[in-house]
């Protein structure tokens, strides 16, 4: 049974004649979670045209809406965190994504984004991140099977 707790899981079962191992000892969670969300593609100071990521939007967890393509100016997606929650992951499947969003914004295996976009505060909590906008920049598309894994570092300060 999950607690209100994030990363946090407490084993209450008990059965019978069967000693729980280890018997009610809370177990920290140890995989990354992953949120569902719906990202804009765009920029913001340009009303969601042009490149980069505009805006990220929490979606209800709906196992059947996972697989149905929305709409060519926007894509379903996964956001996890890395490091700690010093960086942020965006997971897109390849049928989430439309011919024209791939060219135009996952060409060459680099996202461009020339401004900086906010994550929401429920998913920035909820998950633990230590940032708050996915960084502008360029940032290097990954392949992995049927996803496209995108990974957001903040800038390091020199």
């Amino acid at each position: 049974m999950d607690t209100i707790f994030p990363n946090m899981a407490i084993t209450t079962a008990r059965i019978h004649g069967v000693r729980p191992f280890p018997a009610y000892r809370d177990h920290t969670r140890t995989e990354p979670m992953l949120f569902q969300c719906e990202v804009m593609f765009g920029s913001p100071s340009s009303n969601c045209g042009g490149n980069g990521i505009c805006k990220i939007v929490a979606t209800a967890q709906n196992d059947t809406a996972v697989f149905v393509r929305t709409s060519c100016s926007h894509s379903r997606a996964f956001f996890t965190t890395t490091d700690d929650g010093a960086g942020a992951v965006l997971l897109f499947r390849r049928d989430w994504l439309c011919s024209n969003l791939m060219r135009r914004h996952f060409r060459h295996g680099i996202l461009e984004m020339p401004e900086p976009c906010p994550i929401p505060g429920g998913i920035t909590t909820n998950l633990g991140l230590k940032i708050n906008e996915l960084p502008a920049g360029l940032h290097l598309i990954e392949e992995q099977g049927a996803f496209l894994r995108v990974r957001f570092q903040p800038a390091l300060m020199i």
